[in-house]
């Protein structure tokens, strides 16, 4: 679908390496651009036969090429200018001021280029007291009150997850994407920004309007929901699952599945809010029913009666669940591992144009010679850059 864009991506870690792996499912070619060596994000969570890229990196460095070329001095900013001619979108995930020191600003790339779409990801935006900060997910995280309400009270607990950092990167996808159809329309390039803080407070944003309004000073309540009940992670004869009734008709199923009838006249479970601020006894209720099954015996009893509800599993359930198996994961060789990776498919299908995962990560510098060559460099100003280091 996007075969005919390409993005220069000058990202690291987590949000940018997912938006511009995205576009590269989709068909674009996502030059990813690093200095000589490789980037520091290569090593995070390493692969024990000593691959040359840790977990997070093979699975957000899949579908790209690989370009080395040191941005911090002239002659290297000389070369992505003379790439950024080629390109369609620029993706850099850095503080305003380093992507600045870097060339990396977008009133200098449309001086060159004027149809350039620039993505731009921060921690906290290019604006405000926060700006010039230094952060990661974990930081928006806790930042956004999301963290205060998880846990138990007295002890919050932010998600081990990057699920900051993975939907910051998603949103910014979008951006590239709704940018590109505006400069398709009208031939006009544009910054898009996207920032960890603010895609965590829009995750979070009716927390918000329930503070704001209803002043209800919210703490953790474990694994148990904060808007109805039962919704809990409930433990079984041989394992926990998560099940979940919200409104009235689902709560009267779920009371009438476990033979408590009664509890339908209870004051304290006459509303979902009532549920919920009396959720730990009704937890209690539903843990007594539920200890007499393993989890093979009530999973079919839960979806009988219509009742939401899935097992706790382990990574390596996950892996083996036959249904994830099948529908979600597709096993991919990559150069340097010793079996093919279970990577899962891109999030997003299409009937008539799907993406696809074609190839694992590059090495450091693995595709810098074509890159530079498709670009106008000659073979001999390919071997000088090398040996002047900027390569």
């Amino acid at each position: 679908m996007l075969d005919d864009i390409r993005v220069l991506d000058v990202t690291r870690f987590v949000a940018g390496p997912a938006a511009t792996a995205l576009l590269a499912d989709l068909g674009a070619d996502v030059i990813r651009i690093e200095a000589p060596g490789g980037a520091e994000d290569r090593t995070t969570l390493p692969f024990n036969e000593g691959f040359h890229g840790g977990v997070g990196f093979t699975q957000l460095g899949r579908n790209k090429r690989g370009l080395s070329l040191d941005l911090s001095g002239e002659k290297g900013r000389a070369v992505f200018d003379r790439l950024l001619a080629t390109a369609d979108i620029v993706v850099a995930n850095l503080p305003r001021r380093t992507a600045a020191s870097l060339g990396l600003d977008y009133d200098r790339m449309a001086s060159i280029k004027p149809d350039i779409i620039f993505v731009h990801l921060t921690t906290f935006g290019n604006e405000g007291p926060y700006a010039d900060r230094l952060g990661f997910d974990a930081i928006a995280q806790v930042m956004s009150g999301l963290t205060h309400i998880s846990g138990e009270p007295g002890k919050p607990m932010k998600h081990n997850s990057a699920w900051v950092d993975m939907s910051t990167g998603f949103l910014a996808a979008f951006g590239a994407m709704a940018a590109l159809h505006h400069r398709n329309r009208t031939g006009e390039g544009q910054k898009v920004e996207t920032n960890l803080l603010q895609t965590a407070l829009t995750v979070g944003n009716y927390f918000l309007f329930d503070q704001y309004f209803n002043r209800t000073n919210r703490v953790g309540t474990g694994n148990r929901a904060q808007s109805g009940g039962p919704a809990d992670l409930i433990q079984t004869k041989d394992g926990w699952v998560y099940m979940v009734a919200l409104g009235d008709a689902m709560f009267r199923r779920f009371m009438r599945m476990i033979g408590r009838e009664e509890l339908l006249d209870d004051p304290r479970f006459a509303t979902d809010e009532l549920r919920a601020e009396n959720g730990e006894a009704l937890s209690e209720i539903v843990t007594a029913w539920a200890r007499q099954y393993s989890n093979a015996e009530i999973l079919p009893i839960l979806e009988t009666n219509r009742i939401p509800a899935g097992p706790l599993l382990t990574p390596q359930q996950t892996l083996d669940d036959p249904h994830v198996r099948e529908q979600f994961l597709m096993p991919v060789p990559v150069e340097g591992l010793s079996r093919p990776a279970p990577y899962v498919k891109p999030p997003v299908t299409f009937g008539k144009t799907p993406g696809s995962i074609r190839k694992g990560p590059p090495r450091p510098g693995e595709d810098s010679d074509a890159v530079l060559a498709e670009a106008g460099f000659t073979p001999q100003e390919i071997a000088g850059l090398r040996e002047a280091g900027v390569i």
